[in-house]
């Protein structure tokens, strides 16, 4: 059965002042007010992963404060878990009540905690804020990235995803740089504090401006679905990020890590089996071209984060070098990175993903081959023109990925798939460090020893370890991407989508895959 869905804003448009468009006369919005309503949803972003990023170079600096000597790593465990469990449920709240409620609260949710987190006595208080930021920060993006996906026409939407990608590429090289000063200059309570103008004068602009866009449907909650993949998720998250504490092959790290496989799988056995309105519908996976961009994107995350996690640690611990050096040597990526965002996104709705995501990841492969042959002594010039190459790959490669995974689904399935991508990167980035850091941590043999020359090339070899399976993961996700769609089907795609838009049609998230 078919069924009118609320996908647009029918009221008149105040930022028209031109005749409108024939997409303009499908969702009643104007060009000025999707690039307002782009910068807003980018400023949400864009704190989102700062946060996510500017806390670490400030571990020491915060126990000492707190006079805490265990547990300071909770500060960041427990905002990555929170960001995991709470992305499951955001596509159904995003559904249910729309797309901009949830994006305005989500960043007063973290403005709150920000606040929080800056006044807090006691490390308990401040790992009990970082989990309210977590709720704000995990619901922001997902929401955010199927906004953006639907303010735009389907010819489009690369384009614009490609432009808020460059927060999310920013973010992580700016956090350390900015956290470093932040410390060294004021305090790291101003790490938190900088956060409160931005979500407030971010959320006020969005109520004022934002209008409730996108797909709807008052589908009924799925509480044990929830329960089932939040806990899951949970388990999983945790055990990965704290095996290396406290050993991968300890009873601990096995009971938490098992608990949360089987918790997935009854999440796994409920949605396909019994759930009638699951609150993640895992059907999505047999849209092909879905999966496979699910795929691509978690293989490129273990790459990612052999950089991400490694090159600072390495260059820390051989090299000596501050934490603010080490972000300072990270920019180039990150610049690389935000120049080639749009530039993979316009790709993306011009000739598909095939060929972008393939060329693309030509100079991340080259990039991490060469990480996995330097020396404590290589050129630091050197190694900001690779990362500097490596980030335009990434750019290039990964939103085309991104945009025609979302383009294979329907309009009610969009905000849950947006939601889903992110979990499953959210998961795969805790494998992968945790992958390999049992990689590192084997070829070291329990301790790094840096006196003399043997011991120190010891520990670089330990880290090229680790390259060189990134490097394996682009070999094989070049591969898989030769799989993905080009020109001729990613433009039937976007034909599908537009056909979809203009008929003002879509099916309830039952009804997509026939009422089963």
């Amino acid at each position: 059965m078919m069924k009118r869905a609320t996908e647009t804003a029918t009221e008149p448009d105040k930022f028209s002042r031109s005749p409108p468009s024939d997409q303009q006369s499908f969702d009643g919005l104007s060009e000025r007010y999707r690039w307002i309503a782009l910068g807003i949803i980018v400023t949400g972003t864009f704190m989102v992963v700062l946060d996510s990023t500017i806390v670490a170079v400030a571990l020491d600096a915060i126990g000492n404060n707190l006079h805490a000597t265990t547990g300071i790593d909770w500060i960041i465990t427990a905002y990555l878990l929170t960001v995991g469990v709470i992305q499951s449920p955001t596509g159904w709240l995003a559904d249910r009540v729309g797309r901009k409620p949830v994006f305005v609260s989500s960043m007063l949710l973290f403005a709150l905690g920000s606040l929080c987190s800056a006044l807090a006595p006691t490390l308990p208080v401040l790992i009990a804020c970082r989990v309210l930021q977590g709720i704000g920060g995990g619901a922001m993006f997902p929401v955010g990235t199927a906004m953006t996906y639907e303010l735009f026409p389907a010819d489009r939407r690369g384009t614009a995803l490609g432009i808020q990608g460059i927060a999310l590429m920013a973010a992580p090289a700016i956090g350390p740089v900015l956290g470093g000063w932040l410390v060294t200059a004021l305090s790291w309570r101003w790490m938190f504090l900088i956060n409160i103008p931005i979500g407030i004068i971010g959320a006020t602009v969005a109520i004022r401006l934002l209008k409730n866009t996108g797909f709807r449907e008052p589908r009924p909650f799925d509480w044990l679905g929830t329960f089932l993949i939040g806990s899951g998720v949970f388990g999983l998250l945790l055990a990965f990020s704290e095996g290396s504490t406290w050993g991968w092959g300890t009873s601990r790290t096995l009971a938490v890590g098992a608990a949360g496989v089987g918790l997935l799988a009854l999440f796994a056995y409920w949605t396909l089996g019994k759930a009638r309105h699951p609150v993640v519908d895992l059907r999505m996976f047999r849209i092909s071209i879905y999966s496979m961009t699910i795929g691509v994107t978690c293989l490129i995350t273990l790459a990612q984060y052999a950089r991400v996690v490694f090159i600072p640690l390495e260059l820390e611990s051989l090299r000596g070098l501050s934490a603010l050096h080490t972000g300072a040597l990270l920019v180039p990526g990150a610049i690389g990175a935000s120049m080639a965002m749009p530039i993979g996104g316009r790709l993306a709705d011009k000739i598909g993903a095939k060929a972008p995501v393939m060329i693309g990841l030509v100079p991340v492969a080259i990039t991490n081959l060469y990480l996995s042959q330097i020396s404590p002594n290589s050129s630091e010039i050197t190694l900001m023109f690779f990362l500097f190459i490596s980030g335009l790959g990434t750019g290039i490669s990964l939103m085309p990925n991104s945009v025609v995974g979302l383009n294979s689904l329907p309009a009610p399935l969009i905000a849950t798939g947006a939601a889903l991508r992110s979990l499953s990167r959210q998961i795969a980035a805790a494998i992968a460090v945790a992958i390999l850091t049992a990689i590192v941590s084997s070829h070291l043999g329990g301790t790094i020893r840096f006196n003399g020359k043997e011991g120190l090339q010891r520990a670089q070899n330990a880290y090229n370890a680790a390259f060189r399976v990134g490097f394996w993961a682009v070999v094989v996700t070049i591969g898989v991407a030769a799989f993905l769609p080009g020109r001729t089907r990613a433009k039937q795609l976007q034909q599908e989508r537009i056909d979809e838009q203009k008929a003002g049609l879509a099916t309830s998230t039952a009804d997509v895959f026939g009422g089963e």
